[in-house]
């Protein structure tokens, strides 16, 4: 007897994030976003910066990105 473990899986829902009105001050830096992608926890020129920031306030596993010079709307 075969099993469909896919079958009994709930469908993932997946959601379109807009970034653009919490990105667009931001412009040519690295961000850190928290983990629910809703706001920006720690910014900066470099990675390593960005990182250091975001531990000190509490977030552990930020998302980084970097912000684009000329900043439009992206799809991450």
């Amino acid at each position: 007897m075969k099993y469909n473990r896919l079958k009994n899986m709930k469908k993932e829902e997946k959601t379109t994030i807009d970034l653009s009105k919490i990105l667009k001050p931001y412009s040519n830096e690295w961000v850190a976003l928290s983990e629910d992608e809703k706001k920006v926890v720690a910014s900066g020129k470099t990675v390593k910066e960005v990182l250091q920031k975001a531990k000190v306030k509490g977030e552990n596993s930020p998302i980084l990105t970097k912000v684009p010079k000329d900043y439009c709307t992206f799809v991450l």
